[in-house]
């Protein structure tokens, strides 16, 4: 069971990591074109946006950490991508979902970003 979920939620991230690129080279051709003057006006004037970037940020490092420290005592093997699953299934499947986690924290932070400089290209 956990070994289907596992792959299951590795397979999402991929998905999920492409749509991270795309909103990547959005963002980017959005943000040579805006003035960096409009942009800190509009993430200052945004309802707590900058806290809400301050947290995402601190959320994504504490997963990342906390990831790699599973890592550390071997509770997440790197030798489930080449095939080996025969070991500790739940944490596995805890430290590939919280690197979904931390990749959707960061997909969702994009798309804020897109929304404050896209407005100065229309």
């Amino acid at each position: 069971m956990y070994e289907s979920l596992t792959i299951f939620i590795s397979g999402i991230t991929g998905i999920v990591g492409l749509f991270g690129l795309f909103l990547f080279l959005r963002l980017l051709s959005f943000w040579k074109n805006t003035d960096p003057a409009l942009i800190k006006t509009r993430a200052c004037r945004a309802d707590k946006f900058v806290m809400k970037n301050i947290l995402v940020i601190f959320l994504v490092g504490l997963l990342i950490v906390y990831h790699n420290f599973m890592e550390f005592l071997g509770l997440a093997y790197s030798e489930f991508y080449y095939g080996y699953l025969a070991v500790r299934y739940p944490t596995r499947l805890i430290a590939v979902t919280e690197l979904l986690l931390a990749l959707l924290l960061i997909e969702w932070l994009m798309f804020k970003w897109i929304n404050i400089t896209k407005c100065d290209t229309q």
